[in-house]
């Protein structure tokens, strides 16, 4: 009797399961995103304040206005182990962006397999997050005015390059959004997260190693990285909270974009290439203020 009220609640949640993964997966509930339709309401949580306690002097900052009936794609460096400097600028309010960019709608990007995970994919909707998907951030970013997105470019691969007081950037041949902001007219804007890839002591095993080829795997198959990293303990020691270091997201001037349909492979380079030379004109410019700690300049290595 036992076994089998087991087997019919196993069966029933194995049946809701499969309706909520096609309801999210190929249903009405995929395009919750890219329709931001869900209110970011859990942007404000006052725990998020906490977490910016942690990190001393955590702070976003403005190097230019941003007109709030413009669309906007925030391109941000690096990725950092996690992105905290990410979540909390941009994921969340907690430093404040509102405040500073008055008007803005924005989403803050990530793995489309996210919006697959029951309670996941409701809890990043409350926080105004979409996914990574072409489909999703065109939709966005041709919508009303003031909408605009948040995009890490270097994504996994440049996770595994994260190392204390480094800037190794994964840039190079990551073009498509450039691309995007063509199709849109969305005007580009430089992000650099100081401090970042200071939040979590990491080894970067040598390319030819066997550890290096099983994360190169691991990455490809599974679409997110596995660094080899470890910060604090909650009692002191290592373990895996993020160490307690300074974090400053320099947020740079925008880049105007005219919209054009079609967009040849030599606009899209040309905007890479204008893109990227803003991007190191704005560490040219703030690395001195807000750079503690770097060993070597930014570098695009990919």
């Amino acid at each position: 009797m036992v076994a089998t009220l087991l087997y019919v609640q196993s069966s029933a949640l194995t049946v809701a399961f499969l309706l909520y993964l096609a309801y999210v997966v190929v249903g009405p509930g995929s395009k919750a995103d890219a329709s931001c339709s869900w209110k970011p309401t859990f942007r404000k949580w006052r725990i998020w304040k906490v977490m910016v306690a942690y990190f001393p002097g955590a702070r976003l900052v403005k190097t230019a206005d941003l007109d709030p009936t413009g669309r906007y794609l925030f391109v941000s460096h690096p990725h950092g182990i996690i992105a905290i400097s990410n979540w909390l600028a941009f994921g969340t309010d907690a430093l404040g962006f509102s405040k500073l960019f008055p008007g803005l709608d924005l989403r803050c990007s990530t793995l489309t397999s996210n919006f697959w995970m029951p309670g996941v994919r409701e809890y990043i909707l409350a926080h105004g997050m979409c996914g990574v998907g072409r489909d999703t951030l065109k939709s966005i970013l041709s919508s009303k005015p003031g909408r605009s997105v948040m995009l890490v470019v270097g994504g996994a691969s440049e996770a595994l390059l994260a190392a204390e007081g480094t800037y190794d950037l994964v840039l190079r041949n990551r073009k498509g959004f450039a691309r995007l902001a063509l199709q849109t007219g969305a005007s580009l804007v430089p992000v650099i997260n100081y401090g970042e890839t200071d939040t979590f002591h990491t080894y970067i095993p040598p390319p030819s190693s066997r550890a290096a080829a099983i994360m190169k795997v691991l990455k490809q198959v599974f679409g997110f990285s596995t660094p080899l990293c470890w910060g604090t303990g909650l009692f002191g020691g290592w373990g895996m909270i993020a160490l307690q270091v300074p974090l400053t997201v320099v947020v740079g001037a925008p880049i105007k974009v005219d919209k054009v349909a079609g967009a040849s492979e030599a606009q899209v380079a040309a905007l890479h290439k204008t893109y990227t030379e803003a991007l190191l004109k704005l560490w040219a410019d703030t690395s001195d203020k807000y750079g503690k700690g770097v060993k070597r300049p930014l570098t695009i290595v990919q």
